[in-house]
């Protein structure tokens, strides 16, 4: 099992990055850490995840530069949280003030944390959060432009099931 998770952990990492990679000027580099809190002083350590087991806890850090030479616009970039593990609410990362945005249906339709479902109650239709486990991706908007030589740090992170 811990070794599924951490092979499907790898190939949605590698998937995202090859799609930004050939995007035109934008370039993308994913990394997977797992978090480690050292016990005499709290500290949050960062190794990398190599292989995870469940409930270790996963930082995803998706780096992305401008290698063109003019400014990109409107940089909108979309991760899929990897199979076996689970959105850790509040941890992505807005730098800039960045717009970061849910999915709930494998990518179809974006909102803001808390994402709204439609339900049924007692015969009654009614509308409620949605669960962490159900976030399928994470969408960051940039506000600014990304410059030429400039990249862009975004992060989440997620718990192993």
């Amino acid at each position: 099992m811990r070794r599924a998770v951490m092979l499907l952990t790898i190939f949605a990492v590698l998937f995202v990055a090859g799609a930004a990679i050939g995007s035109g000027p934008l370039t993308g580099n994913i990394e997977a850490w797992k978090v480690l809190v050292a016990e005499e002083t709290g500290e949050e350590l960062f190794v990398p995840a190599g292989e995870a087991s469940p409930r270790d806890l996963i930082e995803y850090r998706l780096t992305y530069a401008n290698g063109g030479e003019t400014a990109v616009r409107t940089v909108s970039i979309t991760d899929p949280i990897p199979s076996g593990t689970e959105y850790v609410v509040r941890t992505a990362t807005q730098p800039g003030g960045a717009a970061v945005t849910f999915s709930v249906d494998n990518g179809k339709t974006f909102h803001a944390w808390p994402v709204r479902i439609r339900t049924v109650v007692d015969g009654k239709e009614v509308w409620k959060d949605a669960p962490a486990s159900m976030v399928t991706h994470v969408r960051w908007t940039l506000n600014d432009e990304l410059e030429p030589a400039e990249q862009v740090t975004l992060a989440y992170r997620a718990v192993v099931r």
